[in-house]
């Protein structure tokens, strides 16, 4: 396929993130071998660039940190210290994209960037929302999320050095009542929130 066809073509997608699968399926390339050698001469043409492994991403329209992230494992949103600074709650800029997931916790590299995702109960996967092409927490919930994993021993969040004015904080206590765990519980007593 040539070059220019092939990005008309993974452009009228309308996705910028392509796993090989999509690429084969898009390109309705037949083989899985073909496919692979069909992605190398893309890359190679400058019109897709590899991310990772079996993953790719318009050269021409790359997507943001957090679109990749939530396509890279799924399912996923963005939420904890990047959501926090993202709304500019956490003025320090985060070392990598952090997203809670009902999945297996787990950490990646693509595209020169960490990707983190840390585990939660599906019981308190919620409260997220569609932001441009992207899912990341509320506010509320983003700050919910960090204090969880404060609690449980692996995070660190100094409450008094965020900016809170744009948090509404009886939204905050509301969705902390739901949380059952005692040493959720415990720590968010201890903030006198």
């Amino acid at each position: 396929m040539k070059q220019l066809k092939a990005l008309q073509t993974l452009q009228a997608s309308g996705k910028k993130v392509f796993s090989s699968a999509d690429l084969q399926k898009i390109l309705q390339v037949a083989d899985s071998n073909y496919s692979h050698v069909q992605a190398s001469r893309l890359v190679k043409e400058g019109v897709i660039e590899r991310v990772r492994r079996g993953w790719y991403v318009l050269a021409s329209n790359r997507p943001s940190d957090f679109e990749l992230a939530n396509v890279l494992y799924g399912p996923s949103y963005v939420s904890l210290d990047s959501a926090l600074n993202f709304y500019g709650i956490l003025v320090q800029s985060p070392q990598e994209v952090i997203s809670a997931t009902t999945s297996l916790a787990k950490k990646l590299e693509a595209g020169g960037k960490h990707f983190s995702y840390v585990h939660l109960d599906r019981k308190y996967y919620s409260d997220y929302e569609k932001s441009g092409d992207f899912l990341i927490a509320s506010p509320e919930k983003a700050l919910i999320d960090a204090m969880f994993f404060v609690a449980l021993g692996r995070g660190a969040l100094s409450v008094e050095e965020l900016n809170l004015q744009s948090v509404d904080k009886a939204k905050v206590r509301q969705m902390a009542s739901k949380i059952t765990n005692k040493a959720f519980k415990n720590y968010f007593a201890s903030i006198k929130f």
